[in-house]
């Protein structure tokens, strides 16, 4: 048997990046889970397309965690010591750059239908579209070429173009989503308290979730570009997806309501203050009015409902998701 490469000094910069993603993937998963629940239980009335939406986000998010955990085991488990074992790509090159891609890629586009409805303009919606799908193809790439190269060592010199377009083209892109998010939902608001108050919530989640996504992007580039002789990149890029995929569903779920929260309304303000809703064993019911209710277990997670309708199109109402009606 052959003598296995000497560890080399560095080896904290090669290992460490690599546990730290591994444990951020792995966190983030948890919160993915939760968060897929409480859409689960929340709104069973939704529109098929978003159940779609959150189902196959789910499954290939679970199917990166699985691929990555595989590697992480190989590293730090089977492979322990092995120097050419760390240095191989194993399964990073598709748990990585390419499902990242396509989680990125969905969640950009589902962020430029939003900004069509709401802006009734095209232009940024294809702008959008256009560098989501250069940057899903050049993550593809990247990908592959990753697989065939087969070693790290040999990855970060030979894509540093490709990698530069993938991560370069999606910050851009989360950027402008976050802008124009943030201008058109601002513009939709009509003076009416109530309305207001919901599109501010709607774009204080937009910008939050929209820059999270970009600065780790970014983050991502530069530890690539910079360290050449290390694996600093792979700490954000190994959690990467998992953030798009909280970040969309941080948006389904900004609907959720804690009743009796620090924030929220007092458990049974509702109910004592309008008619039309009532609370029957442990399931909520309620008539529609015109100024909104919020409806839910007394003392857990209710749905903010809004029908308030002065003044904005209902179809903007639809895109922001603040129009589904559900009963528990």
């Amino acid at each position: 048997m052959s003598a296995l490469p000497p560890i080399p000094p560095i080896i904290a910069q090669l290992t460490g990046p690599l546990l730290l993603g591994h444990f951020f993937n792995w966190g983030l998963f948890g919160a993915l889970t939760v968060q897929t629940y409480i859409y689960y239980i929340a709104f069973p009335n939704d529109r098929r397309l978003s159940k779609w939406i959150v189902g196959f986000t789910y499954v290939i998010e679970l199917l990166q965690t699985v691929l990555s955990t595989r590697d992480a085991f190989r590293n730090f488990g089977t492979g322990w010591g092995n120097m050419i074992e760390l240095d191989e790509v194993g399964w990073l090159w598709f748990s990585v750059p390419v499902l990242s891609s396509v989680i990125s890629c969905l969640s950009q586009i589902f962020y430029a239908w939003r900004i069509w409805i709401l802006s009734e303009q095209y232009w940024i919606s294809i702008i959008v579209t256009l560098l989501s799908l250069a940057q899903f193809g050049t993550g593809i790439y990247s990908g592959a070429m990753a697989h065939i190269i087969g070693v790290f060592s040999k990855v970060q010199a030979s894509l540093f173009k490709t990698t530069t377009v993938w991560l370069g083209g999606t910050a851009l892109c989360d950027i402008i989503i976050a802008a124009s998010m943030m201008y058109y939902l601002h513009k939709s608001k009509t003076g009416f308290k109530q309305t207001g108050a919901l599109l501010s919530k709607f774009i204080r989640v937009t910008v939050e979730t929209g820059l999270i996504c970009a600065t780790f992007a970014i983050l991502d580039l530069a530890f690539f570009l910079a360290f050449k002789n290390n694996n600093y990149h792979l700490a954000p890029s190994i959690a990467l997806s998992k953030l798009y995929s909280n970040s969309l569903m941080a948006v389904f779920n900004a609907r959720v309501h804690i009743a009796g929260g620090r924030n929220g309304t007092p458990v049974g303000t509702y109910a004592e203050s309008n008619p039309s809703f009532s609370v029957s064993g442990n399931r909520a019911a309620f008539k529609p009015t015109r100024s909104g209710v919020s409806v839910g277990n007394p003392g857990g997670i209710t749905v903010e409902i809004s029908h308030t309708r002065e003044g904005l199109d209902e179809r903007k109402l639809d895109s922001i998701e603040m129009s589904d009606v559900s009963t528990f």
